[in-house]
């Protein structure tokens, strides 16, 4: 007589993931899905966040593995069980600079971020990005004539064989699953609202506004989507941001996507560029309880280098 297998049991919270362990990434981009589409603090398209605790915004990342275990250090999500009550925002984490033989292993850092998301599910989120969409969709994005989008398919048939198929699926669930943006509601109105990026102004009257307050469709992520057009978008200027501020009922937008040498540049009057993924790169802790004005939140800025790892 046969009997069933067991159900796989979760990882232990105090064990590292094992990035090379194919089954052990497809269990965790699935429970990170999951906990990403039922976290109570979702409406739509949009994280609602609240205390306790500060909440750290970072720029892209791009697989800057040193200054995530800097981030992670600043907020006390390095303990395996938890420690503190600060919380983290990531954004494009994939597509790092360095290759090995035209192999971005890349993904190795997706599932990380999927883990803390898995491990702690009210103190992480992580946004939707130009790169982890053009991943999911199979768009080619070309740096220094390489499709980062080919090389990190070619990481992930290395890293896992012939299980990078199950990997793959369950990474791409991950992908779509990832929400637009995230904002704070502190008691005397306006708030804080991060996204990855804003819609280019010539795309602006084609863009529905109310894209953050809804489920996101596989339309919105296509082309011509305004979730396509939210994190594609560029040369924002200020009839744009104040544009969006008034919709969005917001005093200040922070976003990443795009360059900026010393980790953060001023955008118009409210909005604020961050970079995470070099050695000038910054983080910025705001309580979501204050209002700030973007003067305000260049002032909060952390640079990473400042931080210890231990």
């Amino acid at each position: 007589m046969s009997s069933a297998c067991p159900p796989p049991q979760p990882p232990d919270p105090a064990k590292p993931l094992d990035v090379g362990n194919a089954s052990a990434v497809a269990q965790t981009f699935r429970a990170a899905t999951q906990a990403t589409l039922e976290d109570p603090r979702r409406r739509g398209a949009t994280m609602h966040l609240t205390g306790p605790g500060r909440i750290w915004v970072t720029g892209d990342l791009h697989d800057h593995g040193l200054n995530l275990r800097r981030i992670l250090r600043a907020t006390g999500l390095d303990n395996p069980v938890g420690g503190g009550t600060d919380q983290v925002l990531l954004q494009e984490v994939i597509h790092g600079p360095d290759q090995i033989n035209g192999m971005d292993l890349s993904v190795r850092m997706l599932v990380r971020c999927a883990e803390l998301k898995r491990r702690f599910p009210q103190r992480v989120v992580v946004l939707q990005s130009n790169h982890e969409l053009a991943q999911l969709r199979g768009e080619r994005i070309t740096k220094e004539g390489v499709s980062v989008v080919e090389a990190f398919g070619n990481g992930l048939n290395f890293l896992y064989g012939d299980e990078a198929e199950d990997v793959r699926e369950a990474m791409q669930d991950y992908l779509e699953a990832l929400p637009l943006a995230a904002r704070t509601h502190p008691a005397t109105g306006g708030g804080v609202l991060m996204t990855h990026s804003l819609p280019a102004p010539k795309r602006i009257d084609e863009f529905d506004k109310g894209v953050l307050d809804r489920d996101t469709t596989p339309e919105d992520l296509a082309p011509g989507g305004s979730a396509y057009d939210l994190v594609w978008g560029r040369y924002h200027n200020l009839k744009i941001t104040q544009e969006l501020a008034e919709a969005w009922g917001v005093d200040a937008m922070v976003v990443g996507h795009q360059p900026a040498e010393m980790g953060w540049e001023a955008v118009a009057q409210n909005t604020l560029i961050l970079a995470s993924d070099h050695g000038h790169g910054q983080a910025l802790p705001i309580d979501p309880e204050q209002r700030y004005t973007r003067d305000e939140l260049i002032q909060a800025l952390v640079p990473l280098a400042s931080v210890t790892t231990g």
